[in-house]
């Protein structure tokens, strides 16, 4: 089969143009959602042959014209070692991206684009301030052919330099997720953190609802708060018993639309991670592109024997936290393999285990449970239930940070760094030393009075620390890094 002539200026796929119009309609609803709200709760007070439906006419009409223009306008293409996209009608916009600046090239597919058979496209480099470039309508093929290119354009070059380099390459499924596994997926997740959203986001929509109907919420909230004071302890068990429900079920309805149909396959030397119910998404990680590994498991996932591993690269600081493509419900020897393949020589797990100084455990304890403790010692005075929370608190606090003590550690081998934290859940990071950027050395007053420091070590897709460690063992880390990576020739991106 021929490859596409991507030098060509190309627009967007116009039976996409659907798309492109309900995309353009959503950023208009967030910005001008509270005009809209206004518009349909004031509608009594609107000129005299003017009604609402007259001016969401007009609104879709405009809509519909700007979302022709913007379409008519969009050209995209590879000139050289550039990916040029040129947009607008009134303001003309030139995007020139080089080649080798492009770290992330993610495909998805909403409902819609499922429908229609269209993939929107989003393209990230290094250190931008956001989405460098986002696509909605490119057909299957072409969206193959072009993050293929975009992603591997330096492998491309070899092969086309090399006569005998053959254009099919084999893929290997990694792993799959079954229904089971999405199942033991969603019982392991933070339900603690799926509450704390739920209430978070209730409480803003409530309070909006209530500066826009106050008389009949005032009525409402009197009957509701009669209600919860008159009830017994049984009644409100049972809500916060609903409560917990709601949010396990939501936390597992979450698990199965981001995680539906989840595949990570092997393709060269790269992974293609391919899941979502309503939004399917395809992401290409190149081995040299992994700026870090990140893994994880927890009391409810050991059971089940699962870790959650995390593939972060160098992406813009917008999207550095959000960007990361994980793996959910991975095995042991799903862990073992992923790092072998992406990092390079010997893994750095049979070397000593470098734990933090136990003086780490007072500044833990300090900010965590002296402080919060403290705090309140006015109410100490007045009431005799503040000195036992607070008892309680120092006890608890205490037994918390023991734990992230226990788990704090560090290995360490030529080429290769991993370290461990975690309280109740346990958490592994690994990088390759040539990917290192910058080295902080941090020493605080009470750290140089006992002979100790800290180190931040810098990557692209950000930081690991080491802390608490011998002063002298922190200055030779650093020196070893910095020279490592002065003296490496391997490309770190």
């Amino acid at each position: 089969m021929n490859k596409l002539d991507l030098s060509i200026p190309t627009r967007q796929e116009l039976r996409g143009f659907l798309v492109i119009f309900a995309f353009q309609a959503l950023k208009m609803m967030r910005a001008l959602w509270p005009m809209l709200i206004i518009l349909f709760t004031k509608r009594n007070n609107l000129p005299n042959g003017l009604t609402v439906p007259m001016i969401l006419g007009i609104v879709l009409v405009l809509l519909l014209v700007h979302s022709i223009l913007y379409y008519l306008n969009f050209y995209f293409y590879v000139e050289g070692n550039q990916f040029i996209l040129k947009k607008g009608y009134l303001k003309k916009v030139v995007l020139s991206i080089p080649l080798e600046r492009i770290q992330s090239v993610n495909t998805k597919q909403n409902i819609l684009q499922q429908i229609l058979n269209v993939y929107s496209l989003e393209i990230d480099t290094a250190g931008s301030a956001g989405k460098e470039l986002k696509i909605y309508s490119l057909s299957g093929l072409y969206a193959n052919e072009l993050t293929q290119f975009l992603q591997s354009h330096k492998e491309r070059e070899v092969e086309e330099q090399d006569e005998s380099a053959t254009e099919v390459t084999e893929e290997e499924e990694v792993m799959r997720l079954s229904p089971a596994a999405l199942l033991r997926i969603g019982i392991s997740q933070n339900h603690i953190k799926t509450a704390i959203i739920i209430i978070v986001f209730g409480s803003q929509i409530i309070g909006q609802i209530e500066e826009l109907f106050k008389q009949q919420t005032e009525a409402y909230s009197d009957s509701v708060h009669s209600v919860v004071t008159n009830s017994g302890v049984v009644f409100i068990v049972g809500l916060v018993v609903l409560f917990l429900i709601i949010s396990i079920l939501s936390t597992l309805v979450y698990t199965v639309i981001k995680y539906f149909d989840f595949k990570l396959v092997k393709q060269q030397k790269s992974y293609r991670i391919t899941a979502g119910l309503i939004n399917k998404r395809k992401v290409l990680l190149p081995f040299s592109k992994v700026q870090q590994l990140n893994w994880e498991t927890g009391p409810i996932k050991k059971l089940f024997g699962i870790y959650k591993i995390s593939f972060k690269q160098a992406v813009s600081k917008e999207v550095k936290q959000k960007q990361v493509a994980d793996a959910p419900g991975c095995l042991h020897h799903h862990i073992q393999r992923i790092r072998e393949e992406v990092f390079k020589g010997d893994l750095p797990d049979d070397g000593e285990k470098i734990y933090a100084h136990p003086r780490y455990f007072n500044l833990l304890w300090f900010w965590s449970g002296m402080i919060p403790a403290l705090l309140p010692i006015p109410l100490y005075i007045y009431e005799p239930l503040w000195i036992i929370a607070g008892g309680a608190w120092l006890l608890l606090s205490a037994l918390y940070c023991r734990l992230m003590l226990r788990k704090r550690y560090f290995q360490f081998n030529k080429s290769q760094i991993i370290i461990g934290k975690g309280a109740i859940s346990t958490i592994w990071q690994q990088v390759e030393s040539f990917k290192t950027q910058s080295v902080d050395f941090r020493q605080s007053f009470f750290q140089k009075r006992r002979g100790l420091a800290s180190l931040n070590v810098n990557n692209a897709s950000g930081k690991i620390e080491i802390l608490y460690i011998p002063e002298e063992m922190a200055h030779q880390l650093m020196n070893y890094l910095l020279y490592h990576v002065e003296t490496s020739r391997e490309e770190w991106m």
